[in-house]
């Protein structure tokens, strides 16, 4: 079914290995169906050249400041990711370039993984696989780690980063009949939330918190929001989780409150370098889940992506700007609202 006739030029990266950045061949021929004079050409992979100067769409994750330069007929761009900070705000603004994320695709993974993290480290299930490892899994050898065993119920969540992930995963924190607390850009109620602080407040916010669950995008005012002085401030009982960005936490400082107990264990899925180094002491700590930046993976992405992406070229190319999905305001581009 043929959606539009108009002609496009869109300049794509998501042609990589990862099938998380490879664009579906199914998704491509739906794209040739619905928009046969919509051409799609790959850029700034190993494979293709940096940009084209035909392009008035660019669709991907790893546009750069240059790139946009170098693109003079571009009006949209849409990013396959949640994030938007790889692009020029300045720029954008100045030519009027549209942007659009996939905010949204992925938060019901992102939440998965979030209560993934927070009910392995409770339940201590990276200690069962320690003793798993060693052959020597049974009631007594679990029983030395009886004190570090949680529940959920009753017990305090923080969410650091109060956007659509942040809100459905309070949702589900209250329904496991917990307590939350959030530190969002300004205090206001929430069914689902007991206590509202602000950024400039994470040390109070932090002190009371059994689970830290970081969500925070990275910008001038997030980087290495998580210092030393937050570590000491939480309980040695709590746990800090990170599906935000790595950049956001002092990782040296994480490692020290880990080692000396500060705190009682840590979900990392982002880290300040990735994939993480060799050398980090993180690959050996037992009180650590690691995961490879993952969070939002999910099988049922490309469906949505597909969605997305062809609603808003729809619109786009009846020149309804207005009725696109998900459009960015880059003077107020953070999900920590």
């Amino acid at each position: 079914m043929i959606i539009s006739n108009k002609e496009a030029v869109i300049a794509c990266d998501l042609f990589l290995p990862l099938r998380l950045y490879h664009l579906p061949k199914w998704l491509q021929e739906d794209l040739k169906i619905a928009f046969p004079n919509v051409k799609i050409i790959p850029v700034n992979t190993p494979d293709s050249p940096l940009t084209t100067s035909d392009a008035t769409i660019y669709w991907g994750n790893r546009i750069t400041p240059e790139i946009i330069q170098n693109m003079p007929k571009l009006e949209w761009i849409h990013f396959g990711s949640v994030g938007v900070n790889r692009v020029n705000i300045d720029e954008v603004s100045k030519r009027g370039i549209l942007i659009t994320s996939s905010k949204g695709l992925v938060v019901s993974s992102m939440v998965t993984s979030a209560i993934a993290f927070m009910t392995n480290l409770a339940r201590g299930m990276h200690y069962n696989q320690i003793l798993r490892n060693k052959k020597d899994m049974d009631r007594n050898s679990f029983d030395n780690y009886f004190d570090q065993i949680h529940e959920l119920a009753g017990e305090h969540c923080l969410i650091v980063g109060f956007g659509d992930v942040g809100k459905k995963l309070a949702k589900v924190c209250k329904a496991l009949e917990m307590n939350v607390s959030v530190i969002g850009r300004s205090i206001k109620k929430h069914d689902s939330v007991d206590n509202f602080f602000t950024l400039e407040k994470i040390e109070t916010a932090v002190s009371n918190a059994d689970y830290v669950i970081n969500l925070l995008p990275l910008n001038d005012e997030t980087e290495q929001v998580f210092t030393q002085r937050v570590f000491e401030k939480m309980k040695f009982s709590a746990f800090f989780i990170n599906i935000g960005r790595g950049e956001t936490v002092d990782e040296d400082a994480l490692i020290v409150a880990l080692k000396n107990k500060n705190i009682t264990g840590a979900g990392l899925d982002v880290f300040a370098q990735e994939p993480l180094t060799s050398s980090s002491p993180l690959w050996n700590m037992e009180n650590v889940i690691l995961s490879p930046h993952v969070a939002g993976l999910s099988k049922g992405y490309w469906d949505r992506q597909a969605n997305l992406f062809m609603y808003n070229l729809k619109r786009y190319l009846e020149n309804d700007s207005n009725s696109m999905d998900n459009v960015i305001d880059m003077k107020f581009n953070s999900v920590l609202k």
